[in-house]
Order: C-alpha cells, then sequence, then structure tokens
C-alpha cells in the first residue's frame, strides 16, 4: 500500500511540476513576444455575441487596429467561423467592426469557415498565398500566442506575434486551458 501511495505521490508531483512549468513558459513566451513587421496582421478568432464581437474579440481586433495604425502590416485577415452560440462568423463579425474602426475596407479580408486555431491559420494561409503575402503578424491573447505561433510555423508561415495582455477574461483557467493544450499538441 504504502508502494501505491508513492508512487501516486510521485506522480502527482511530477505532472504538477510539469504542468506549473508549462503554466509560467506559456505567460513568459506571451509576454515577452513583441510584434515585427509584416505583409499582413492576423486576427484570431474568439467569440461573437448577439450583439457583436465579445469583449475577448474586440481586444483581439483593438490590438490588430493599433498595429496597423501604427505600421505594422499593410492589411488585415479576420478568421472564425459560426460557433455554438456564435450568430455571426467570428471573421465578418471582427471585419465589420474593424472597418467600423475606420480601417479601409479594401484592406481587410475575413476567413469565415474554421473552427479552431489551426483552421484559423489555414484559411489566412491561402488569403496569404493569394495576395504574394509571405510573413504575418499573429493577433490573440497572449497566453494563446505559444501555441498560436507553433501552428503557424508548422504551417509554413513566417510568422511573429502579438498578444492581448489585459483582459476582462479571468486569466488563471485560460492559461491554464493553453498550458494543457500545449502538452497535449507536444505529443500529437
Amino acid at each position: 500500500m504504502k508502494k501505491i501511495t508513492l508512487i501516486t505521490l510521485m506522480l502527482f508531483s511530477t505532472a504538477s511540476l510539469t504542468l506549473g512549468g508549462l503554466y509560467g513558459y506559456v505567460e513568459w513566451y506571451g509576454r515577452k513576444t513583441q510584434p515585427q513587421k509584416a505583409d499582413v496582421i492576423i486576427v484570431l478568432g474568439a467569440a461573437v455575441w448577439p450583439n457583436g464581437p465579445s469583449p475577448a474579440l474586440f481586444e483581439r481586433i483593438t490590438l490588430a487596429e493599433r498595429l496597423y495604425r501604427q505600421g505594422y502590416a499593410r492589411a488585415i485577415i479576420t478568421t472564425g467561423g459560426v460557433g455554438h452560440l456564435n450568430p455571426t462568423p467570428e471573421g465578418t463579425a471582427a471585419k465589420q467592426t474593424i472597418i467600423a474602426l475606420g480601417i479601409p475596407a479594401d484592406i481587410v479580408y475575413a476567413e469565415v469557415c474554421s473552427r479552431n486555431t489551426r483552421e484559423n491559420l489555414m484559411g489566412a494561409l491561402k488569403i496569404m498565398r493569394e495576395h504574394g503575402w509571405n510573413s504575418a503578424i499573429i493577433v490573440t491573447h497572449d497566453f494563446h500566442l505559444l501555441r498560436a505561433m507553433k501552428e503557424a510555423h508548422r504551417l509554413g508561415i513566417k510568422a511573429y506575434g502579438a498578444g492581448v495582455h489585459e483582459t476582462a477574461m479571468f486569466r488563471p483557467p485560460m492559461v491554464f486551458r493553453e498550458a494543457m493544450a500545449n502538452l497535449v499538441a507536444t505529443f500529437k
């Protein structure tokens, strides 16, 4: 019985240390990553509410707008399809909001079929290829940036990151989710 207890304790301790370390790394990576000039800005999708973008999506839109106005890229791609509760595709809602903020409509493109980060980036890559763009700034929340950047690089996108640092969301469960997702992605 003592042997089983000891093994269980060791496994729990190892799992806790691994997840804790990854949690810290996810936070560190997202906060230290800085954007660089690129051909296009890719805004990863987030929920849409009946009256428009959720606070999380609006935070990403605001960062993309700021980067565009600062001259980091000459075009923007918004991404995301229809979710379980989204009345409008995330990419469409984000595009409409960016245009309403005064960004020229002819430089904003929307990918509207994706359901996850990988599909967001695959759809954005298709638009990038159509326009001959090679590099992108991935805009998402800082705690999501590590996984998003890994995925972009797997797809062959020359990617830089820009993460939303201050959010209306409660961070700990979001960072924990991303730590778990990064751990799972390691074994895929």
